[in-house]
This record gives structure tokens, sequence and C-alpha cells, in this order.
């Protein structure tokens, strides 16, 4: 007769076969160690270029290469379209940061360089981009604007914003941009994981 088991059983035999790695346990905890450098480093306001090497320096030699790595991937992440007006204030420590971890290399500072005026150009397309589109979509704005006042009294006014056909128009086609200016952020993006030595 077979031996039914238990769920409880079988979840514990699988736990028994299952090992620890801790060479992949020290390769994660150094790879978080250089997350919190460099996060440290771009986050901080006070922070050096100095400290943040001083931090690295001090790491042992067989863990540098996996904290490198997690600093890496940090900036990396904090690579992105600008969404704030102050987007122009992190790449300089972006720049500091690359420099630090890939032994200032020039093609990586280039890289890094191009992409204040990268983000620059993508914030004044978006702005040109909402007025032209306010431009456009004016004669058919003051065609619904008489017809609500006619409801509502001569002193109603009706903004872009509040129009819900001007708005999706808007979102399509801003996001159509962030599309375009996304695929070539990737691409440097990946030029600067193989500088970097990162997948």
């Amino acid at each position: 007769m077979a031996i039914i088991k238990s769920a409880w059983e079988i979840a514990m035999e699988r736990a028994d076969s299952i090992q620890a790695d801790p060479d992949k346990i020290k390769k994660d905890l150094n790879i978080k160690k250089g997350r919190q450098i460099a996060a440290a480093f771009l986050l901080d306001i006070d922070g050096t270029k100095e400290e943040a090497q001083k931090q690295y320096d001090s790491c042992a030699k067989d863990a540098k290469v996996h904290v490198k790595e997690g600093m890496a991937l940090t900036l990396l992440s904090n690579l992105t379209l600008p969404k704030t007006p102050n987007y122009a204030e992190i790449i300089p420590k972006l720049i500091d940061l690359g420099a630090m971890i890939s032994g200032d290399n020039e093609e990586l500072s280039e890289l890094l360089s191009q992409m204040q005026g990268f983000f620059t150009q993508y914030v004044e397309t978006q702005e040109d981009l909402v007025e032209r589109l306010k431009e456009q979509f004016a004669p058919h704005l003051q065609q619904k604007e008489a017809q609500l006042r006619a409801q509502y009294g001569p002193n109603f006014v009706l903004r872009p914003e509040q129009d819900p056909e001007f708005m999706k128009l808007l979102d399509r086609q801003l996001k159509s941009l962030e599309e375009q200016y996304t695929e070539v952020l990737d691409k440097a993006k990946d030029r600067m994981k193989e500088i970097l030595g990162i997948e």
C-alpha cells in the first residue's frame, strides 16, 4: 500500500534538498553594499566623491568586483528620462560616479556628459509639443467654449487642460515621444553596461 505524504512532509523533503550557496549570498551582499554606497553618494546633497571612493576602497579586494557592479547598477537605474525640473542637478554626480567605477573611462564620461544635453532636449521637445498641440487645438477649443458659454454664461473659460479630448491627444503624443527617447537612452545604457562589464 502506497504511503500518502502530507504537503508538509513533501515541503520539508524539498527544503532539506536545498542548500544555501554561500558564494551567491556573499555576492548579493556585496552588490547590495555597492548599491548603498552609490545611492548615498547620489542622494545625499553633501555626499562627496571622496567619501564614496573611501567606502569603496575599504571593501575587501575579492568583494570589490561585486561592490562595483552594485554601484554600476545604481548609476544605470538613476539614468531615467526627467520627471522633475531639477533633473540636471544629479548629472554631475552621475558623471563622478561613472568615473569612479570605470577608472575614468573617457567613453563612459563622454556618454554621461551627453546625457545632460539629451535630457534637456527631451524636456524642451515635450514643452514644444504641448505648445504646438495647444495651437493646433485652439480653433476646436474656441468652438467648444462658445457652445459652453451659451449654456453657462459669457464668463465661461475653457482651458486645453480641462478638455478630455485634448488631454487624450496630448497623452498619446507624449507617450510616443517618451518611447522614442527611451529607445535612445536604452541603447546608451547598453553601451555603458558593456564599458562597465555588467549584464
